[in-house]
């Protein structure tokens, strides 16, 4: 009777390790609406995109000036839906305030292997909060991994 017992949760214990070690995993569904401040685009630069990094530029062509930080999520496109991807190890980030002026851009790179892993081949969207003095917006940059 122990030997059973001990073997079932080595078996438990492997799945849940192979589980985790199976890099970015799909979450919820994300169902908010995103780029809707008018004249501000965020966008992934092609040429420096690969599946572990990418080069973001947030364009601000509002009269507003927007505040955003170093956090982050990423998205994969399931079937038409937007899912939120699980890090497979915490996500760690600076509390910088960063902020883009009215007119102004901002070009910054971001690395998300140490969180996710490198992503296979999808259709993935990055997500950054951003915020002026009355509101909060969620921007969104879609790549696609090939």
């Amino acid at each position: 009777m122990k030997r059973s017992k001990k073997t079932v949760a080595m078996l438990i214990g492997a799945a849940l390790i192979f589980l985790v070690g199976c890099g970015a995993r799909l979450g919820e569904e994300f169902t908010e609406e995103v780029n809707v401040l008018e004249g501000v685009t965020l966008t992934i630069d092609k040429e420096t995109l690969t599946s572990e990094k990418a080069t973001y530029t947030v364009v601000n062509r509002s009269e507003k000036d927007l505040n955003f930080g170093q956090d982050y999520s990423l998205q994969k496109e399931e079937k038409g839906k937007w899912y939120q991807l699980t890090p497979a190890n915490p996500v760690a980030v600076t509390m910088e305030l960063l902020w883009v002026p009215a007119g102004g851009e901002e070009t910054l790179d971001i690395n998300w292997n140490a969180a996710y892993g490198k992503l296979p081949a999808g259709h993935y969207r990055l997500i950054k909060n951003f915020a002026d003095d009355e509101s909060g917006y969620y921007l969104a940059a879609e790549f696609t991994l090939e």
